[in-house]
């Protein structure tokens, strides 16, 4: 491991520690130092080795815990479709059908091109809808739950037709908003609930949480103002998106637990976890429905390396990245509390390649 003691990396967990592996996560902590950098990586159903960097803040506030919590944020929309697809296994929904089937009542006056959509065209962002709400929605914080949320801005919405003709990818929040609240709908409880019940204590991603991190081992998220990077404090209106669109992108956990999170999917897709979801709908997960996004994962096939399943996801605060590779068993993630994509995404891309050629 290249300059641990100066860079203050951790690593933690799991099978011991590749040297190529760790080197390459100490070059990228180095070359950022005050950034910090979380990576966890880990073969078939191994226990995940984790590696951490860095400072809490670029001001200094203390180095960064390898169970530290970092925001996600449109990894998020892996677990909305995890919910959705394990709703449809238990046939309390079905991908197929229209929204309108599910969303009745007086509160529910959807524009007719609305209530066709299908929840498959949702998870698949082929439903024609806008990526966001209006700048001011998002930059708007009410006294609300995040359900009343998601129903006062999807509302506004649904009552003039779907923007574009489905069937075409457009990238979009809000179609992932509407699939939570189609889930709350069948079931009763808010998104942010079921999530916890089913995922974080079913599954035992203790540190799965929503909105800015706020543990006091957490990094804290940077926005740049005037080409200046600042911290921002966890309970700042800034911090991050509003509430209500959860199912898009507001879930935060440490980077063992996501991991994890990539190793059950791993592990249902192979017929391993039906508790989880049988074999058949975890490939529905992962299979294109446009020509490189599934149901909540993206399909791609990097130049040197086997078919990859895989998301990132920033609010413009953090990055980070989550990467599955079937025909290796294994699952890498990446992450840090500045939204330097292309730099956490370099990182998910050299572990992959260090970890698949080392001999094992």
């Amino acid at each position: 491991m290249i300059g641990a003691a100066l860079l203050g990396i951790w690593p933690h967990w799991g099978m011991a520690q590749d040297a190529s592996a760790s080197d390459v996560f100490a070059r990228t902590a180095q070359a950022a130092p005050k950034q910090a950098f979380g990576a966890a990586y880990a073969f078939d159903n191994d226990r995940p080795t984790m590696m951490v960097a860095g400072p809490r803040s670029r001001n200094g506030a203390g180095a960064v815990t390898p169970d530290a919590p970092f925001h996600i944020g449109s990894i998020s929309k892996s677990f909305t479709a995890a919910l959705l697809m394990q709703l449809a296994q238990e046939g309390r929904v079905s991908l197929s059908a229209p929204i309108g089937t599910y969303l009745t009542g007086p509160k529910y006056a959807l524009h007719p091109t609305w209530a066709a959509l299908t929840l498959e065209q949702l998870l698949s962002h082929t439903a024609g809808l806008k990526a966001n709400a209006s700048l001011r929605e998002m930059m708007q914080r009410h006294a609300e739950t995040p359900s009343a949320g998601r129903l006062r801005v999807l509302s506004a919405l649904w009552q003039d037709p779907v923007p574009h003709r489905a069937g075409k990818m457009r990238y979009s929040n809000l179609g992932y908003v509407l699939a939570g609240m189609v889930a709350e709908e069948v079931t009763g409880q808010a998104w942010e609930d079921q999530i916890q019940a089913r995922f974080g204590r079913k599954l035992g991603l203790r540190s799965l949480g929503f909105g800015a991190p706020d543990a006091a081992n957490a990094p804290l998220g940077h926005v740049g103002l005037m080409g200046v990077k600042k911290p921002l404090a966890p309970e700042a209106r800034e911090a991050d998106n509003p509430a209500w669109m959860g199912p898009a992108g507001t879930i935060h956990l440490n980077m063992a637990d996501l991991a994890r999170w990539g190793q059950v999917h791993l592990q249902a897709c192979k017929g391993n976890a039906p508790q989880f979801l049988r074999a058949e709908n975890c490939q529905r997960l992962w299979a294109p429905v446009s020509k490189m996004y599934g149901l909540g994962w993206i399909v791609e096939q990097p130049k040197g390396l086997v078919p990859k399943r895989w998301h990132n996801g920033s609010n413009n605060r953090w990055f980070a990245v989550l990467a599955v590779y079937p025909k290796h068993n294994l699952v890498v993630a990446t992450a840090s509390n500045h939204a330097t994509g292309q730099r956490v995404t370099k990182l998910e891309d050299k572990l992959a390649r260090a970890l698949v050629a080392a001999p094992r």
